[in-house]
């Protein structure tokens, strides 16, 4: 197959695969409506912002509870982790807002959000659906276009390796020191054979042979020589355990991606925990106080009723006040 066909292929895949699913949740959404819905424990209706709070990379965090203060939230399916849409129960049918679920309780759901829903209502009511994960739909359909469009540079030579279309260089094979000494023979030469490749190299075999603690070791190798890794994986639970590994030998790693995806106990070595506990976060957080004014100002009339889009106007004066000048803060 030509490359630009193969390519073509490929987003037309992701496209159709994508669209499938938003097309089943919305049938389900339409089907389904106030406390039927709730039943299926995909979705919340009649929510209320309790609470909201600056967080890093540019996001805030919403706590979501019933309108009725007094009645818990039912049994559903929206763990931490879990993508979801917001969306105005009096504007069923608008785009919504997309998070990320990064705690709940029985009382109320902590969803992290890009940007702050905006409301001209005085007391919007909210519901909140399990969502498609566009975020990585999005990643997914970027690096296919880079590969496509790639023309020169190391992005062009990578993806003509991982087409076959040029073989993968190697240098000489160098003997390693095991920094981990119940590796096998083939977990070794799988090491060094990974250490000499200049492009790509393939640890193969079938499950319990040990990859992972391979893996883990070639990480290790690479880092004693002062080199920087950025180690992917399909699913977030995997990432997790390469790092719960690599800190068990006492290596220094830090997790990246968003913190609700981690596992509870390694959420220490994820970066927005570690930049949270930096000494000079108190001080950016005083930023949040006047952001918190703006929102105040948009969530009450003062003599007369603003115009429509004018809350909107405010908050998003009050976002980058609260979060963009906290993270300058930070990266000082």
């Amino acid at each position: 197959m030509h490359r630009a066909s193969h390519f073509d292929h490929l987003s037309r895949l992701l496209a159709l695969e994508s669209a499938a699913e938003a097309q089943r949740l919305a049938e389900l959404a339409r089907r389904q409506t106030g406390a039927e819905a709730e039943r299926s424990g995909k979705v919340l209706v009649n929510l209320v912002i309790r609470d909201d709070r600056a967080a890093l990379a540019d996001r805030v965090i919403l706590t979501l509870g019933k309108r009725d203060q007094s009645q818990p939230l039912p049994w559903n399916r929206l763990g931490v982790g879990t993508p979801v849409l917001l969306t105005e129960a009096s504007a069923p049918n608008s785009a919504g807002w997309r998070g990320v679920v990064c705690g709940r309780t029985s009382a109320a759901i902590d969803v992290a959000f890009r940007e702050w829903p905006a409301s001209d209502h005085d007391r919007p009511v909210y519901r909140l659906d399990v969502s498609t994960d566009e975020i990585s739909r999005q990643r997914q359909e970027a690096a296919l276009a880079q590969a496509r469009r790639a023309e020169r540079g190391r992005s062009a030579q990578l993806r003509d390796v991982l087409l076959g279309e040029q073989p993968p260089k190697f240098t000489e094979m160098k003997p390693i020191a095991p920094l981990d000494p119940g590796l096998n023979r083939s977990q070794i030469d799988a090491v060094e054979l990974a250490l000499a490749a200049e492009d790509v190299a393939i640890i193969h075999g079938p499950p319990g042979t040990g990859k992972t603690t391979t893996v883990v070791e070639l990480i290790r190798q690479a880092a004693a020589r002062g080199e920087k890794v950025l180690a992917c994986a399909p699913s977030n639970l995997a990432v997790d355990n390469l790092l719960e590994r690599l800190v068990r030998a006492g290596e220094r790693a830090v997790r990246l991606g968003h913190p609700a995806r981690v596992l509870p106990e390694l959420q220490e070595h994820t970066l927005d925990l570690l930049v949270d506990a930096h000494p000079d976060v108190a001080l950016a957080r005083k930023l949040v106080k006047e952001a918190r004014r703006l929102r105040d100002k948009a969530a009450r009339y003062t003599r007369a009723k603003p115009q429509p889009g004018a809350k909107a106007d405010m908050r998003r004066e009050a976002r980058p006040r609260a979060q963009r000048l906290s993270m300058m803060e930070f990266s000082q």
